[in-house]
């Protein structure tokens, strides 16, 4: 086989490649071109819809008193994982396995191993 640019000419490598950059390059352009609209839209759109949606002072008034603050939010999210990893990782758990009548070998004891929590559950 010969290398030369003769057979890139002749099989249209050259168009072939810049249509291929072409493409590539007016998808990059229409990428950056969303990321720049993008804050935009969504801020017409956040004023369309609060313009839409206004509630009475009472109402408002109400929704705010019934949010939780950051302080409560993390509390209650703490609490979910130190019970959930508890759970799980099994701090009061006792490995146990069921006994066979017959005397075999360490192997047959395989997946009979469970473990049985000594605590409540917690939800």
């Amino acid at each position: 086989m010969n290398y030369s640019w003769q057979n890139v000419i002749d099989g249209n490598g050259i168009g072939i490649t810049l249509t291929g950059m072409s493409i590539v390059f007016s998808g990059l352009a229409l990428i950056s071109l969303f990321i720049i609209a993008l804050p935009r839209v969504l801020d017409w759109g956040s004023r369309l819809a609060a313009g839409r949606d206004t509630p009475s002072t009472a109402q408002a008034g109400a929704s705010v008193a019934m949010e939780p603050s950051d302080e409560e939010i993390m509390a209650a999210l703490a609490l979910v994982l130190h019970l959930e990893l508890e759970h799980s990782l099994g701090e009061d758990s006792k490995i146990t396995i069921s006994r066979q009548q017959r005397q075999g070998s360490i192997w047959a004891s395989a997946g009979k191993m469970r473990s049985l929590s000594e605590g409540g559950s917690h939800a």
